[in-house]
């Protein structure tokens, strides 16, 4: 009796024992609606969980429709990470199984919101060091025996951002930015040209659906020429869109460059300072464009030959790096 006892003693210890390390072993999942917001999860989480961005790298959140294992994904994962106000959030179920955090979590964080405008609120690396730290206590609770692994990880990401900031610093220093005027396609890097110290002219398509009339497109243009904008900002993804068409008619009757910005990570793979950073350099190198072509002047073909050269040139060197860090990985 006492033999069998201990036996059944033993194998509930084995058992026991066994399933604690497959818990320990097994991983989180967590879901994240876009890009930026799973590269900062992946840099809290590391090597305890698996992330997941659902709107593909490149692609317009607007036009993003999920699919029936996407919905299920977001329903049983541990963690889902939105910022709130994505316009397809509706079409997932309200019953998760997991945390979520959306806008009312980072709002009452702290983030800073530029004249309400949620959209590309992660751009400010402050809003993207509070996010970090938002992801690291859920993590925490919903994993509290890596609590020091998730913590080590947030201090790693903000002494980054410290960096980043720094950098940001010798780059507008460096290449005396500050000041420098611009036109916007769309309210998208608002909050990077706040960052840089640029000065804003206008902004050409104010939200879904607000174009401007042909009347307010001219006094945009006669701004523009006259206060001479160094470079048009507009969104990689709306190039085929209302922004991009106005954008490039703008260009054409100013003279004045247009660069096509990504607001997000071409590549799911890059990390958020190097996301940024690649993209504070193109805008940079637009500025420099502008300048080179002597701000607006009616009709750049007007201008010599090699300056329009030099121009294509840097914005296609530019062009080229981005698409290759698109394809790093498939080599």
């Amino acid at each position: 009796m006492k033999l069998r006892l201990g036996m059944l003693i033993l194998i509930s210890l084995s058992l026991t024992a066994a399933l604690k390390i497959s818990c320990e072993g097994e991983k989180l999942t967590i879901v994240a609606t876009i890009a930026p917001l799973g590269s900062i999860a992946r840099e809290i989480c590391g090597e305890k969980a698996n992330v997941v961005v659902l709107v593909p790298s490149g692609s317009d959140p607007h036009q993003y429709a999920p699919k029936p294992m996407e919905a299920e994904l977001v329903r049983t994962c541990d963690l889902f990470i939105s910022i709130g106000k994505e316009p397809f959030l509706g079409q997932f179920p309200e019953n998760k199984l997991g945390l979520s955090l959306g806008w009312s979590d980072w709002i009452n964080a702290g983030v800073y919101i530029r004249r309400g405008n949620p959209h590309y609120l992660w751009m400010y690396p402050e809003n993207a060091k509070i996010i970090a730290r938002v992801i690291a206590n859920n993590l925490i609770l919903l994993n509290p025996e890596n609590s020091e692994y998730y913590s080590s990880n947030l201090a790693t990401f903000e002494e980054k951002i410290d960096s980043l900031e720094s950098w940001i610093s010798l780059i507008k220093t460096q290449y005396s930015i500050e000041g420098e005027k611009v036109l916007l396609g769309g309210a998208h890097f608002e909050p990077i040209t706040e960052i840089l110290g640029l000065n804003v002219l206008g902004i050409i398509v104010k939200g879904e659906e607000k174009l401007p009339s042909p009347s307010e497109i001219v006094e945009i243009e006669k701004l523009a020429s006259e206060e001479r904008a160094k470079v048009i900002i507009a969104l990689a993804t709306q190039k085929g869109g209302n922004e991009g068409r106005l954008a490039d008619q703008i260009s054409r009757e100013t003279g004045i460059p247009v660069i096509y910005v990504h607001g997000v990570a071409i590549d799911e793979g890059d990390t958020y300072v190097e996301f940024m950073k690649y993209t504070i350099l193109q805008i940079v190198s637009g500025i420099q464009a502008g300048r080179t072509a002597g701000g607006s002047s009616k009709s750049i073909s007007t201008r010599p030959y090699w300056i329009a050269i030099l121009i294509l040139a840097v914005l296609l060197i530019f062009q080229t790096f981005l698409l290759a860090r698109c394809f790093k990985w498939s080599s």
